[in-house]
């Protein structure tokens, strides 16, 4: 027996960001909050776009450019009384992972009216629905448009910092617009980074001991999807500017990077439908504490950590892993199934070669080998072990790693390399 259940509604494709004024209407908002980073997003074509559109709907708007990489849950709490003292009705997260998770946070706030950290590691239980909620990614990589997940950052009394996810239905938007054309402007190395991330839950859900057949889909389709376009994605713009939106627009009939720009956005929202079905593992169970320990970011340390998870996970989990480095390097296929190809050519791709094909990828994109390489401090170890082996995810995993076999995997991960040829 297994549970599925994904309530966003989803709407894809170029140009779609046009919809979220109408849509917002149709729900019966009068106010909305956006929130947005405090990088270029905020001032992107896009957003402008999104305010005007608003504006001839007859939606009035508040803008919370507060946010962060893995926002702190005080940041959260500053949204919230944003909300509430702007007569607010419902809520726009626009941007990353980090705008929408904070946008996620906020609409949870103000339901049960207290502070985040009320519930942010505590194992209290979200009971409130939340206002309307809509997400719009501008990053191909986290999948938490769709999510029942966010992550945010907790400062204890001494200062230390630690990244705490946390999970409920009512984190689901009601509604995500995933436009190809305002992932336009990423530059290669955020491209590579947020492309590793969705590689990373859709790998981590596929091989999690809580995955379904429904999850597994999702998993193999946006793992194919990756495997034949990420790698296109991250090449620089050829005139060596980066491209708007308009000339996204107009280009995108044609060309290899339009497509595998909406080849990887695909990818990123069905990973995301996939962990929270399955859950993730061990590679996040790393990288948050990496995250809040050293600044690194997530996707990179995603990035960075995978395969050598993946490699560790062989003797429990080789059959997966098989099918796993199958959907990466079948991309050329032209099969309208994307589990035809996979299951002809299954016996031919081991264990060990997904995991190079892992490594390979990461390799041809800029991926660091290691840690190391990504100067991680090692004085920041302890720190980062301690951290891991308390994840709350840690069941999720096919193989039980002992703590003894975490700081192993901890220390390979700081100096180790995964070989990339056969």
């Amino acid at each position: 027996m297994y549970e599925y259940y994904s309530p966003t509604k989803i709407l894809f494709g170029d140009g779609c960001l046009s919809e979220a004024a109408p849509r917002l209407k149709d729900m019966g908002a009068t106010r909305a909050l956006l929130v947005t980073g405090t990088s270029s997003t905020a001032t992107s074509e896009g957003f402008r776009k999104l305010c005007a559109d608003l504006d001839v709907a007859g939606i009035r708007w508040t803008h919370f450019a507060e946010v962060r990489a893995d926002p702190e849950t005080s940041t959260v709490d500053r949204g919230a009384a944003r909300y509430l003292a702007e007569g607010c009705d419902s809520i726009i997260g626009f941007g990353g992972g980090s705008p929408i998770d904070c946008a996620k946070g906020i609409a949870a706030s103000v339901a049960e009216g207290r502070s985040i950290r009320d519930f942010v590691g505590t194992g209290l239980a979200f009971t409130a629905s939340v206002p309307p909620l809509v997400a719009i990614p501008t990053t191909a990589g986290t999948g938490t448009e769709v999510t029942n997940a966010a992550v945010f950052t907790v400062v204890d009394e001494s200062g230390h910092r630690s990244k705490k996810g946390t999970s409920s239905q009512f984190y689901f938007p009601c509604l995500a617009l995933v436009d190809p054309l305002l992932h336009a402007s990423m530059p290669p190395a955020l491209t590579a980074a947020t492309g590793m991330d969705a590689l990373t839950h859709a790998i981590e859900a596929y091989v999690s001991r809580f995955h379904t057949p429904i999850s597994d889909m999702c998993c193999l389709e946006s793992i194919r999807l990756i495997g034949r376009s990420l790698r296109t994605a991250c090449r620089p713009n050829a005139s060596g500017s980066e491209p708007t939106v308009e000339a996204s627009a107009a280009s995108a009939a044609s060309g290899d990077a339009c497509a595998a720009r909406r080849d990887m956005a695909l990818a990123a929202t069905l990973a995301g439908v996939a962990l929270s079905q399955a859950g993730l593992g061990m590679v996040h169970g790393f990288a948050h504490p990496v995250g809040a320990t050293t600044g690194l970011a997530h996707g990179l340390a995603n990035a960075i950590l995978l395969p050598f998870v993946m490699e560790a996970l062989i003797p429990d989990a080789g059959e997966r892993l098989s099918d796993i480095g199958v959907a990466l390097t079948s991309g050329a296929l032209t099969s309208s199934t994307p589990t035809e190809g996979a299951l002809a050519n299954t016996s031919r791709i081991s264990p060990a070669e997904a995991v190079r094909a892992i490594a390979r990828l990461g390799h041809d994109i800029g991926i660091p080998v290691n840690l190391s390489a990504a100067s991680v401090p090692e004085g920041a170890f302890e720190a980062i072990l301690a951290d891991a082996l308390s994840y709350r995810r840690r069941k999720a995993s096919p193989r039980a790693f002992t703590d003894a076999e975490l700081r192993e995997l901890l220390s390979k991960m700081y100096h180790g390399e995964i070989c990339t040829s056969a």
